[in-house]
Order: structure tokens, then sequence, then C-alpha cells
């Protein structure tokens, strides 16, 4: 079973994608500021810092907001130190930027696991990444402003889920518009769209019941300083259906739903096949279903195994001299 994430990821949309962005209405938020044009820690990392601090700043416990980062720290053992940079995150200054940005380092134990976790210490952000967090965070405040307040955050789908969509959270709710965060340099794509059309649809059909006063969606990018905002009544129903059915999996039998997984299935072995070095196969599997490669241990195992098979042929043609 996937998250909403990696399901939307692996689906092939129509040109345009199912939601096409021409049909948001486009808003540019222009505060005057232009981002440095360099940063020196990674995208992802920075989307993170700027998610769980927007929470912060309007008003959620640090441990609320940054709970996935203490989690994977939790799986790295080291919450002594996460709890240590936690409590140096105080608002907007250049020493909270930076802890937050190592506490963010821990997410990945969480949600990937142990083997793509590199030590937090290494995240350093230099001072024009500083800059523009602080400036992206300050962008959110003024968009909340506007278009808050915020009615509820970090929300899952509880009632929701289906054998193809088993996990999944969105970012905010206010009272009439389901908000997605992004901080990418790029316009929005198909894929932000559908997501965003996921949550909606996952949201409607579970128990929580601020999902039932939601008319809009919207996308809010602080890095662009930009949003994207439709009417769900603007959404064809035929649409709606499709995605609610084919993508996340309401309505289907259980011989469609086996039919979907083992296409899915199908898709991996196809995508990483290697009738040259079959271990790759193995590796790639692993990569794509449990987020870890088994080829190095693969290979260490067959080296320790060649070494020891090694020194008893050797001992053994001892034996025989000597007699």
């Amino acid at each position: 079973m996937l998250s909403v994430t990696e399901r939307v990821y692996k689906i092939k949309q129509p040109r345009g994608g199912y939601l096409n962005k021409k049909e948001f209405t486009h808003i540019i938020l222009d505060d005057g500021i232009t981002l440095n044009e360099k940063e020196n820690i990674h995208p992802m990392l920075i989307g993170l810092v700027v998610d769980y601090m927007s929470r912060f700043i309007m008003g959620a416990p640090k441990e609320e907001a940054f709970h996935i980062s203490l989690a994977g720290a939790k799986i790295a053992c080291d919450l002594f130190n996460a709890n240590k940079l936690l409590s140096k995150i105080h608002g907007l200054d250049s020493e909270s930027i930076t802890n937050a940005c190592k506490m963010v380092g821990y997410d990945v134990c969480f949600r990937a696991g142990m083997n793509r976790y590199k030590p937090v210490e290494t995240i350093n952000p230099d001072m024009n990444t500083i800059e523009n967090i602080s400036t992206m965070l300050k962008r959110v405040s003024t968009f909340w402003k506007k278009y808050g307040p915020i009615v509820k955050h970090g929300f899952t789908f509880e009632g929701a889920y289906t054998p193809i969509i088993s996990s999944g959270d969105g970012d905010y709710l206010t009272h009439d518009t389901l908000w997605d965060f992004k901080v990418s340099k790029r316009d929005i794509t198909p894929k932000y769209t559908l997501q965003l059309l996921v949550f909606y649809i996952m949201g409607k059909h579970s128990i929580h019941e601020e999902f039932k006063t939601i008319d809009n969606i919207g996308i809010y990018n602080p890095r662009t300083n930009t949003i994207y905002r439709i009417g769900v009544c603007n959404i064809p129903q035929e649409t709606m259906n499709l995605v609610a059915k084919e993508i996340i999996g309401y309505g289907l039998s259980e011989e469609e739903i086996k039919k979907i997984e083992e296409d899915e299935m199908d898709k991996i072995f196809a995508k990483k096949k290697n009738t040259r070095n079959p271990i790759y196969n193995v590796s790639d599997l692993d990569q794509n279903i449990f987020g870890f490669s088994s080829k190095k241990e693969y290979i260490k195992t067959i080296w320790i195994v060649g070494i020891v098979v090694a020194i008893s042929f050797k001992n053994r043609n001892r034996r025989l001299f000597y007699i």
C-alpha cells in the first residue's frame, strides 16, 4: 500500500493533468523582495523547515510542529540532541532557523529509514539560505493574515484510506479552503494538482468534520509568493469520480484492486530489469518497496564467504602437503 504522494507520483496523467493548472486562479503577492539565487542545503529540507516553522510561528507548539522530526530522532536514538536543538528554536533569528534545518534532518529516519540518514551536524545553512527561509516564513505570516485563520494543520485521513492508499497527510485547512504549501522554484505541476485533488476527495470521505465546509482547494508557494486556487464546483464531476475510483480506490472490487497491485509490481520489475546482473534487480526492488538497498550487504556477504572459502582451501592444501 502507498502514501498519497507515492500513489500520485506513479500515475501517468493525460496531457495537462487531470486537473489542469490553467483552471486555477493565479495570484502573485508582490512584496518587492528577490530571494538569493543560491542555497547550500537540499530543497527538500528547506521545504520541511518552511512547513514546520510556519506551523510554529502560527501558534502550534514546537513539539507538535516538529513531531515527525522527533519521531525520526527517536529511531536514530538521538532524542537528547534533538530536544536540545528544539529548545533553541524561538523565532526567525539565524540560530532558530539553523537549528530548524538540523532538526528536519531527522525526518528521513522516519520517512525512509536509517540507511538514508546523515548526521544532522553536517547540515549548516549559509546566510543566503537562512535569509531565504526567513523571507519565506514572513511571507507565510502575511499570507495567513489575509487567507486565514487556520482551522486544522497536519491533518490525516482517518476513515478514508483504501487498500491502495494507506497513509498521507495534508498541510492546512481554513474554514472553506484546503491549502497545500510548495516551495519549488518551478510552476505547479500536474502531480501537485492531482495530489491536492486526492487530498480533497479523501478528506470528504474521512471522519473529520472540518472538511464539510471546504469549497476550494489551493496551493501557496512562499518561494515565488504565488497563490493557485480553484473552487471545487469548477472541477468536472467526471474527473472527481475517475480520481476517486481509479487512483484512490473507492468502489473498486477486490479483483480490480488486486489487478492494480499486480500492475504496480510488474512495473517495478520491468523498469529495473537487468539480465546482465540480476543482483541489481533485487537491490532496486528493495529500494522501491522498503526504501533501502540490499546490494551492498549482498556484495559484502559474497566477499566474506569468498575469503572464508579461500582460507579453508589454503589450509586444506597445507594439511595435504604435510601428510
